[in-house]
């Protein structure tokens, strides 16, 4: 994602450094480091943009949504508070936006999983027969995750897809822990309802 970031007139510059964590990064771009917000957007915009696209169904809502998540972190790096995880505050502020960008109904469908059932011995003709087999499955899972209200696929995307404990999705989504539960709960019963599936096919 091509940025240009403009430190403040008179900001001293210093070489990004990959040991610096996400709070000593956010302090020196509040204080107009170019290099520091370089590196902190290296460091976080694969799972932003990754989240914003299985939201939204779109690349090019997604990287505008990305683009302005991150302009958000260069305005408000001073408001963060290190106590939680940078990338939870960069997803509420990216689910925020996909929210007020009101085009629900433009929302295509997302996975919930990817699935590589391929192994080095398959041949070409198994591995393209898998890939088939693949390919249906996540059009079965887009049209079924389409269908689910906004809370209930941004919390299984967000545990299942972005890896957060129930206590960060808690945070991201600003609700709590038991609400996140019965997101989860609901949007797997919903899923399985919708696909006619097992269990295991929703709920790994």
């Amino acid at each position: 994602m091509a940025m240009t970031l403009t430190p403040e007139t008179g900001a001293q510059l210093s070489e990004p450094s990959s040991g610096d964590d996400d709070a000593q990064l956010a302090a020196r771009v509040a204080r107009g480091d170019r290099s520091a917000a370089e590196a902190l957007i290296l460091r976080h915009q694969a799972p932003v943009r990754g989240f914003l696209r299985k939201i939204t169904g779109r690349d090019d809502l997604a990287d505008d949504l990305a683009q302005e998540t991150f302009l958000r972190l260069l305005r408000h790096a001073g408001s963060y508070d290190p106590r939680y995880p940078m990338r939870s505050w960069l997803l509420t502020i990216a689910r925020r936006l996909s929210i007020n960008l009101g085009r629900r109904a433009e929302r295509k469908n997302i996975a919930l999983a990817e699935y590589d059932t391929q192994s080095p011995d398959d041949g070409p003709a198994q591995q393209a027969a898998d890939n088939d087999q693949q390919r249906t499955l996540r059009r079965h899972l887009d049209a079924a995750l389409g269908h689910l209200p906004e809370a209930q696929r941004a919390a299984l995307v967000l545990f299942h897809q972005q890896g957060l404990s129930i206590q960060e999705v808690a945070e991201v989504m600003k609700v709590p822990t038991g609400t996140v539960k019965s997101h989860l709960h609901r949007g797997r019963m919903a899923m399985r309802n919708l696909l006619g599936a097992e269990p295991e096919v929703v709920s790994t």
